[in-house]
């Protein structure tokens, strides 16, 4: 269903209700975006959406007045600065371009920063099913522990490439060599996605997604025809292993 049949829908159910719901107006500042304010608010960006009538949620503008159904108080909704820039930093930077492998890994002295900032966290808590699988492929490689990377999926060039869950994309470009358009997607409780080898970007930096939503088309691994997905999951700065989040 899209954002425009659903808000409308939304509407349509609170005019049949015939009630007056209860909540805060919120003023939209510069840089703020519908997720975040439904993230802050604890309201689904969807049904503000629904109650303002917004037919794409990335149309909002600074000075937007939004009625939040449900608030008791206005909240102060962050604005991705320099946080979100260093995390971009971070991701990107441990983002390297495929190359063959050395038969022995050179030996890395333990307890250095770098070393923390690049190995495998285990997730603590409930997070099988968390995450949904970008594409439907074969695993073609499994994550390797304390090598900073992901995993990749083998599928036919131009395949769907979908978000493993809702969040906001804070990269969206090709400035990484060999890995084509490259994706960044941060979700809640400070977990990432990262998306490589696509063949064509379909969001834009800034934007938000759903869960589930079309955000590129595969391409190819470096120096193949073969079609692949690069797919990683950090939790801050930390690599996890994605077959933790998904089902």
């Amino acid at each position: 269903m899209t954002w425009l049949r659903l808000s409308w829908l939304l509407c349509l159910v609170v005019l049949i209700c015939g009630c007056s719901a209860r909540g805060v107006h919120h003023v939209v500042q510069p840089g703020q975006t519908l997720y975040r304010i439904g993230k802050t608010y604890g309201v689904s960006e969807v049904v503000i959406a629904g109650y303002n009538r917004i037919a794409n949620p990335d149309q909002i503008r600074a000075g937007d007045v939004l009625f939040i159904p449900g608030a008791r108080q206005s909240q102060r909704v962050s604005v991705p600065g320099k946080t979100t820039q260093s995390a971009v930093a971070t991701i990107k930077s441990a983002v390297r371009p495929a190359t063959v492998p050395p038969k022995q890994p050179p030996a890395v002295a333990t307890g250095t920063a770098g070393v923390s900032s690049m190995s495998a966290a285990r997730p603590t808590g409930p997070t099988r099913g968390r995450l949904r699988w970008p594409v439907q492929g074969q695993l073609a490689q499994s994550f390797k522990a304390g090598r900073g990377k992901g995993i990749e999926i083998a599928v036919p060039p131009g395949s769907q490439v979908r978000s493993a869950a809702a969040g906001q994309v804070i990269y969206s470009g090709t400035g990484i060599v060999s890995y084509g358009h490259l994706i960044i997607i941060q979700h809640s409780d400070n977990l990432y996605t990262v998306y490589g080898y696509n063949q064509r970007g379909l969001v834009k930096q800034g934007s938000f997604v759903n869960a589930g939503q079309e955000i590129a088309r595969s391409g190819t691994a470096p120096g193949s025809q073969r079609g692949m997905l690069h797919f990683e999951v950090r939790q801050g700065n930390k690599a996890v292993d994605p077959v933790f989040y998904l089902p």
